[in-house]
């Protein structure tokens, strides 16, 4: 008996342990092995017939869970620092400015800056409610802006090992 609600999927993962958490079922058997003494099939009907059997014999159709087909290992990144760290240089001095920035505590956007002091602050969010609407609260947070100079301080770049690379996985099941 061949039942055709079952679902499959391709999943990019660098583990085997990512690809079955990554699947949208829980995965109880590996099926490597049955599928390569199966001759690898890869596409069309003999992928799905073998798909098909295996969770007959494996699962009896349950829903939720399902098996997994490593088609290409994958291997993890083994770096125990895989970035690298670029300083960026500035000519002279860098200059700070302190900024207090009218931001709306809910979605953390910046409503406006102020160059000036507290009370220069005060004068622009109460522009916000009277001349442009705003209808929100506002909380005003000192920081100090650089103003001259390069205001990068560094790059870094994720750098993983030679080995590493992404395999391909198949997860079959019953979605529940």
């Amino acid at each position: 008996m061949i039942m055709n609600n079952f679902k499959f999927e391709e999943i990019k993962a660098y583990t085997k342990n990512e690809a079955t958490e990554k699947a949208p079922f829980q995965i109880i058997k590996d099926a490597t092995q049955a599928w390569k003494n199966a001759g690898k099939p890869i596409t069309g009907n003999s992928l799905k017939e073998f798909m098909a059997e295996y969770l007959e014999k494996n699962t009896k159709f349950a829903a939720g869970i399902g098996c997994m087909i490593t088609v290409d290992a994958g291997q993890a990144d083994t770096r125990e620092r895989p970035y690298s760290i670029e300083n960026v240089k500035t000519d002279g001095k860098r200059k700070f400015t302190k900024v207090i920035e009218l931001i709306n505590p809910e979605t953390n956007e910046i409503l406006g800056k102020c160059f000036g002091t507290k009370d220069d602050a005060e004068k622009e969010a109460k522009k916000l409610y009277t001349e442009k609407d705003y209808k929100g609260d506002i909380i005003a947070v000192i920081k100090h802006e650089v103003t001259e100079g390069e205001p990068l301080a560094f790059k870094v770049t994720y750098t993983p090992s030679k080995n590493a690379k992404e395999g391909t996985y198949v997860a079959f099941g019953v979605e529940a």
